[in-house]
């Protein structure tokens, strides 16, 4: 193996550094004995390892280089400056490897890799789609750079590096991101990563998993790993090499430790019986019920989390009983003071290039009883089929008239649950059998009695018969979102120039939308006020096949929101929108509602009675 094996060790005998450190280097050379190995230390960890026990770790390392410190400087942020500076400390090619870990077996192919720079995915999935997305933003929210092209975000426990200028510069950088990362109190290192790749442009290039085989949020690797990364977290499977009792025997036995060598040759036995039961795809956890627990919890906490349930105040409460008697009574006149509480002027003065305004004429002024049929997710798909596009409507499991009648015990695995007559009551299901059927009653059994449309005086929404319907989920196949993209065109009479592209939006406080002309695919940057994304998304490889259903549906349509999926490479219906916003749209520039505006003036002779 011609490439070096690094480590960084920076340790007391108050920690439990050195112990893991010795677990790791004595897996490499028990699967590589003649590896290269080289530990970068400070000094002070340099002189400790002369004193007794400690000096065990001596032997398994072909080089050990200290540098020197200031006393002032802290043993995490002297372990962390080692680490970005490494590529400067070590001559030649290396793979750096942290403390806490066990080599599986031989790592010889590592030198096949033609990559500059390369490393494992924090977590084993995109950024978009990690558990613990929230909390890794907050940890790099000092770090000033855009967070949301952030699509790849890797563990910095496992590097591989070449020696060449590209890396240099890139630990440079790394450093200087670092010291400015430790100025702002922030003293981990893969924030700085993050942003450094991100500036470099995405220097770091992706390895199969197995190279760092990550113990938390189930075990995609487990099964091939190469390099086992066995952090320890209370309600994940772990090794029992992270165990602080097991861990201080070595503190006292050393390489001599009980059962370490057995651990080493067979890292299986390292982990308790019953607690992992099959390797594979994922490993299961099934025999384990506090696991289980915290598995439910999990799932039923990002289901809750993706719903959009505003909690009111009295006064709103309020508003809310005097817009459902009003509209009640006259749809038109609550539609007129909702405008003039939102904007500040009557919707009479507002001219009739303003989107919003013509919205109100053509709901008020037209005939719309077309709109009811069209707007019901489930009477649009008969709609669609007679239009001859069946092709492009996701599959639909079940329909039920309440919420106690919900049964999921028949559906696959994953599936998404709706309503037919509103929006934001849209639940994806990724695990069928972690689901609270109890919280999804509760949920729609309030959706349900809802009458939708009477509050925001959107009447065609109020004749609809409320329903619940479980349907196909749709992968998200775009790496540049954590779920399904909705891309929403703008149709007049089939004629389609714009699209607003929405993504991230797995939690719905988080999603960011941009919007795109479609002749050319510009982005409109300034067109959305709130949240507007900055990402560079490509076009659908499907824009074609998407304006030829666009037209099909709303050919006869003065206006009329469609929204369209691709996944895959396929075309799927998402619904048929007449009044976006309520027709009181607040998150578009008025550059671009007087766009869409006028569009709809220009044939208000063609629809208007």
């Amino acid at each position: 193996m011609k490439t070096k094996i690094a480590y960084v060790l920076v340790s007391s005998q108050k920690d439990l550094f050195w112990e893991q450190c010795l677990i790791s280097v004595m897996s490499v050379r028990h699967h590589m004995p003649d590896a290269h190995t080289v530990l970068v230390c400070d000094t002070e960890t340099k002189e400790s390892l002369n004193d007794g026990i400690r000096n065990d770790i001596s032997k398994y390392f072909s080089e050990i280089i200290s540098i020197s410190f200031d006393e002032k400087v802290g043993n995490t942020m002297r372990s962390r400056i080692l680490k970005v500076t490494l590529r400067e400390i070590i001559t030649g090619d290396f793979l750096y490897i942290d403390c806490d870990t066990l080599i599986t077996q031989q790592l010889s192919d590592i030198d096949n890799l033609t990559y500059p720079i390369a490393a494992v995915l924090d977590g084993h999935c995109l950024f978009k789609s990690h558990p613990m997305r929230e909390f890794f933003l907050k940890q790099n929210k000092h770090l000033d750079y855009a967070h949301d092209r952030i699509v790849k975000y890797f563990n910095a426990g496992v590097m591989y590096v070449k020696d060449v200028e590209e890396t240099h510069s890139f630990y440079k950088k790394w450093h200087e991101n670092y010291l400015t990362s430790c100025e702002k109190g922030m003293y981990l290192d893969q924030p700085a990563l993050s942003k450094t790749n991100i500036e470099l442009g995405n220097v770091i290039q992706e390895i199969d998993g197995s190279w760092n085989c990550q113990m938390r949020f189930g075990a995609l690797f487990l099964a091939s790993n190469k390099i086992l990364h066995f952090c320890s977290k209370k309600n994940m499977p772990v090794s029992y090499l992270s165990n602080k009792v097991y861990l201080r025997k070595i503190k006292e036995h050393g390489a001599n430790a009980f059962g370490l060598m057995e651990y080493i040759t067979d890292w299986r036995s390292s982990i308790s019986s019953g607690t992992v039961t099959c390797f594979g795809n994922d490993a299961s956890f099934a025999v384990s019920p506090y696991y289980e627990e915290k598995r439910y919890k999990y799932i039923n906490h990002n289901t809750a989390q993706h719903l959009y349930n505003p909690i009111l105040s009295f006064r709103e409460k309020l508003q809310c009983y005097r817009n459902r008697v009003i509209g009640l009574i006259s749809p038109k006149y609550l539609s007129c003071l909702l405008y003039k509480e939102t904007f500040g002027k009557k919707i009479q003065d507002v001219a009739d290039t303003d989107f919003n305004k013509m919205l109100h004429t053509l709901a008020f002024h037209s005939d719309i009883s077309e709109w009811t049929i069209l707007a019901d997710k489930l009477a649009v798909r008969k709609f669609i089929t007679d239009k001859g596009l069946s092709r492009i409507l996701p599959e639909l499991y079940d329909i039920w008239e309440s919420a106690n009648s919900i049964k999921t015990d028949t559906l696959p695995t994953q599936y998404v649950l709706k309503c037919n007559h509103d929006n934001g009551s849209v639940i994806p299901i990724t695990d069928n059998y972690s689901i609270d059927s109890n919280f999804i009653k509760g949920f729609f059994k309030k959706r349900l009695s809802k009458c939708f449309g009477l509050e925001t005086a959107e009447p065609h929404y109020r004749t609809i018969q409320r329903k619940i319907f479980a349907e196909e989920l749709l992968e998200n196949d775009k790496s540049f979102s954590d779920s399904l993209v909705s891309y929403k065109f703008f149709s007049f009479y089939g004629n389609t120039d714009y699209c607003q592209v929405i993504y991230d939006s797995k939690h719905y406080r988080n999603q960011k939308s941009i919007i795109y002309k479609i002749s050319n695919w510009e982005k409109q940057q300034g067109f959305i006020l709130k949240n507007e994304g900055t990402l560079d998304i490509p076009c659908p490889n499907t824009i074609t096949e998407m304006k030829n259903v666009i037209e099909i549906l709303t050919e006869h349509l003065p206006f009329c929101r469609v929204d369209l999926y691709e996944c895959k490479n396929k075309v799927y219906f998402s619904e048929l929108t007449f009044m976006p916003g309520a027709g009181r749209i607040k998150g578009f520039s008025q550059e671009f509602l007087n766009i869409l505006g006028q569009k709809l003036n220009q044939t208000k002779l063609r629809w208007i009675r």
